[in-house]
C-alpha cells in the first residue's frame, strides 16, 4: 500500500482515465486489548495518591473469607529513569496489576522495589516483580524468614541493612533498617527532599487503636524502633504506614502508646 501511495501522480491519473479503480485504503484496524490485563484491572484495582511531584501512595486491597478488604499501602516514586515501588500488593496478580498501573500513570516500568519485612503483606507479590525484571532491596534475613513462613522469598537482600539503626540509599531514596519491631526485619523508608517517611508495618495508621497482627512482634524492641525512628527522621512531614490512613509524625507516637500499654498488660514473667 505505501508504495501505491508513492507512485506518481501521473500514473494515478491515467489509471483514473482508463476506468480502472484503485483500492481503497483500508480502514485501521481496531485497538486489540489485553483481556488478562483488562482482567486484572476490574478485579485488582489500584488507587495511586499523589504526595508530591513523582510520589505516589499506592493502595490495593486484599480480601480473606467473611472478613472487609484489608487496604495494604506503598509508595510509587520516580527517580530519573527509575521508578522505585515501596512494597507490592498483596499477592501475585494484584502485584502484576500495580506494576501495570504504576507503568500507565508514570510511562515508565518499575525497576527497583524495596519490601519492608517478609510478612505475606510486603512478599505475596515478589515473584511477579522478580519475573518482571524488577530489582529487589530488603532486609538480609527477609528471604529466610519468607521462605521459612512459607511465603514467597526474595532472590536479593542488602547486607548494609544486616545491624539495627542502619541505613543505606538507593537512588534518591533512603532505606532503614531501625531494629526489630512488628516483625524482625522492618524496614522503614524516607524521601529526604520531599521529607516523606514511609513506616510500613512499624507505625499504625491513624485512627487505628490495636497493634494488629503481633505474632512475630518484639514489643520491646517495637518501641526502641519507633524511638529511634522518630528521632531519626523528626522532620518527616508525613508519614505512610503499611495499612491504613497517613498523618504526621503523631502515627509514630500514637503507636508508641500502644506497644507501651502492651508492654503494660503481659503478665510478669510473660514471654
Amino acid at each position: 500500500m505505501k508504495q501505491l501511495l508513492a507512485l506518481p501522480a501521473a500514473l494515478v491519473l491515467a489509471a483514473c482515465s482508463q476506468g480502472q479503480t484503485t483500492a481503497e485504503t483500508p480502514a485501521a484496524a481496531p485497538v486489540q486489548t489485553d483481556a488478562f490485563l483488562e482482567g486484572l484491572k476490574a478485579d485488582y484495582p489500584v488507587t495511586l495518591s499523589k504526595l508530591a511531584d513523582g510520589v505516589w501512595v499506592h493502595t490495593t486491597n486484599y480480601r480473606l473469607p467473611g472478613q472487609q478488604p484489608i487496604g495494604v499501602n506503598g509508595l510509587v516514586v520516580v527517580d530519573g529513569d527509575d521508578v522505585i515501588l515501596v512494597d507490592g500488593a498483596w499477592g501475585e496478580l494484584a502485584t502484576v496489576a500495580l506494576l501495570e498501573r504504576v507503568k500507565a500513570a508514570t510511562g515508565k516500568p518499575v525497576t527497583k522495589m524495596v519490601v519492608t519485612h517478609h510478612h505475606a503483606d510486603r512478599t505475596a507479590g515478589v515473584d511477579a516483580a522478580e519475573r518482571a525484571g524488577v530489582e529487589v532491596f530488603t532486609h538480609p534475613t527477609t528471604p529466610g524468614l519468607a521462605a521459612r513462613a512459607g511465603y514467597p522469598a526474595p532472590n536479593t537482600s542488602v547486607a548494609a541493612l544486616a545491624e539495627p539503626k542502619s541505613r543505606t540509599r538507593v537512588g534518591k531514596v533512603e532505606i532503614a533498617y531501625p531494629g526489630a519491631g512488628h516483625a524482625p526485619d522492618n524496614l522503614v523508608v524516607y524521601l529526604p527532599e520531599e521529607k516523606i517517611l514511609y513506616g510500613g508495618c512499624l507505625v499504625r495508621g491513624a485512627g487505628v487503636t490495636t497493634l494488629g497482627n503481633t505474632e512475630d512482634a518484639d514489643l520491646a524492641l517495637w518501641a526502641e524502633s519507633l524511638d529511634w525512628t522518630r528521632g531519626t527522621y523528626k522532620d518527616a512531614a508525613t508519614v505512610v504506614p503499611g495499612h491504613g490512613k497517613g498523618s504526621t509524625l503523631v502515627l509514630l507516637a500514637a503507636t508508641r502508646a500502644m506497644v507501651g500499654e502492651a508492654i503494660a498488660e503481659k503478665e510478669p514473667g510473660e514471654d
